[in-house]
């Protein structure tokens, strides 16, 4: 995964990726990834949740959405359930993420020193 990062990375310097660019996450849908609050699995689809307070149901698996959102360094994988927007994180408790809009997520013990470590280097 830190390979396909770095990879990335040296795509996004060489061509940038404008932040309103929309990201396809299913059928016919285009989203801009500012909107995405968090992402959740159901076995081969996701839920997504909105900063709008909607939710969409794709029929796309959270690990393809994963490596759709790679460019964007703010949605991160937290858990093997859980992709998050650090734009909407409020603060962290134990093993579990509290987000805006009332939506909490867990984070495993794994990730979390990740998480931790990008929102330092975002803040």
């Amino acid at each position: 995964m830190k390979t396909l990062r770095k990879k990335i990375q040296r795509i996004n310097f060489e061509s940038s990726i404008s932040p309103f660019s929309a990201v396809h996450i299913g059928s016919r849908l285009h989203i801009n990834p500012a909107e995405i609050v968090m992402v959740q699995a159901d076995i081969n689809y996701s839920n997504i949740h909105l900063s709008n307070g909607k939710r969409l149901f794709v029929s796309t698996n959270i690990q393809k959405l994963e490596e759709r959102f790679l460019p964007y360094f703010n949605i991160v994988r937290v858990h093997r359930s859980f992709l998050i927007n650090t734009q909407y994180l409020m603060h962290i408790e134990g093993s579990n993420g509290f987000l805006t809009n009332n939506k909490q997520c867990l984070i495993s013990r794994r990730k979390k020193i990740n998480l931790l470590n990008l929102i330092q280097l975002n803040y």
